[in-house]
């Protein structure tokens, strides 16, 4: 009848720490290391240049931390907080 998938959430191996998009300041930088949550998410985001090995950057939050502006491959995109902790990320800067 209905075939209900459930999301695929990913851990790195290489992200030892932990460290997620969200969890950047803003101007620091950072590089992906994995995209984690639904596939149809990961296409969404692979599709507006967040790849992996990308430098990324954090230009700003909203007054409440949601949503963050960040800078990738030289254009501002906007992300909400919940999307930004599905992203692992190494600390660049």
């Amino acid at each position: 009848m209905f075939n209900f998938k459930k999301p695929r959430h990913r851990i790195s191996t290489e992200n030892k720490d932990g460290l997620r998009l969200s969890d950047l300041k803003p101007g620091e930088k950072g590089r992906i290391l994995e995209i984690g949550g639904s596939e149809q998410f990961r296409l969404r985001l692979i599709e507006m240049g967040l790849t992996k090995d990308a430098e990324i950057s954090v230009d700003k939050y909203a007054p409440l931390r949601d949503p963050l502006e960040l800078i990738v491959r030289g254009y501002h995109l906007s992300l909400r907080g919940i999307d930004a902790q599905k992203i692992a990320v190494e600390r660049t800067s």
